[in-house]
């Protein structure tokens, strides 16, 4: 068969077609792969953020140092030496005639069978609700809390006392605490008279041990 220029022409043509059809396919096909791939990572970095959120801890309550910080250290009777400590916070300033809450938090030293605890009344002062409080077991590290609602009538500096006893197995011992309390505008000369303890005799001012 003989083939004429005009074939020729025409053929070479087609192929030009074929070829310039065949890169478009081949282009068209990678972009596609590029454009999915880039699809794939996203949803994958998706993924994996969503894991992330999902697994990630819980933050710790802020509060729980701060609340450690608020504490004050209650005045100890030297003469007491159950292995407890305590610190206390007032938790609004205490106003003449209204009840204030009292927050008290016991640190004990040894592990123990049972801690209780119990609020006496000072002079000018009036505890409002339950005055004891029982736990049951105790471990050194752990904070134990109670409160209490207090009222005072008059302006003064005032002592709420405070026994804490400790019994194990093998015995029990107690320790006697004070909290300091200031109501009202109280005349800077007045000096407030000192809690006494379960045998009545007056509280002794010492520093409060940290617990260990």
């Amino acid at each position: 068969m003989r083939m004429t220029l005009n074939d020729d022409v025409r053929t070479t043509g087609f192929r030009r077609l074929a070829l310039t059809a065949a890169a478009a396919l081949l282009a068209g096909a990678l972009v596609t792969a590029c454009g999915g791939g880039n699809d794939n990572e996203a949803a994958v970095a998706s993924t994996e953020k969503a894991k992330a959120d999902k697994t990630a801890p819980a933050a710790p309550p802020a509060n729980a140092d701060e609340k450690h910080e608020r504490l004050a250290s209650a005045v100890v009777d030297g003469k007491t030496t159950a292995p407890v400590d305590m610190k206390y916070d007032v938790l609004a300033k205490p106003a003449l005639g209204q009840p204030f809450e009292v927050e008290m938090t016991f640190n004990t030293r040894l592990p123990a069978d049972k801690l209780e605890t119990e609020v006496t009344e000072a002079s000018g002062l009036t505890i409002v609700g339950e005055k004891t409080a029982t736990f049951s077991p105790v471990e050194p590290g752990q904070s134990y809390s109670s409160k209490v609602l207090v009222t005072g009538d008059n302006p003064g500096l005032y002592y709420i006392g405070v026994i804490a006893k400790v019994s194990t197995k093998v015995q029990t011992e107690t320790r006697a605490f004070a909290i300091p309390v200031v109501i009202g505008d109280p005349p800077s000369a007045q000096k407030a008279s000192p809690p006494k303890d379960s045998a009545g005799q007056a509280v002794q001012s010492t520093p409060a041990q940290e617990p260990k």
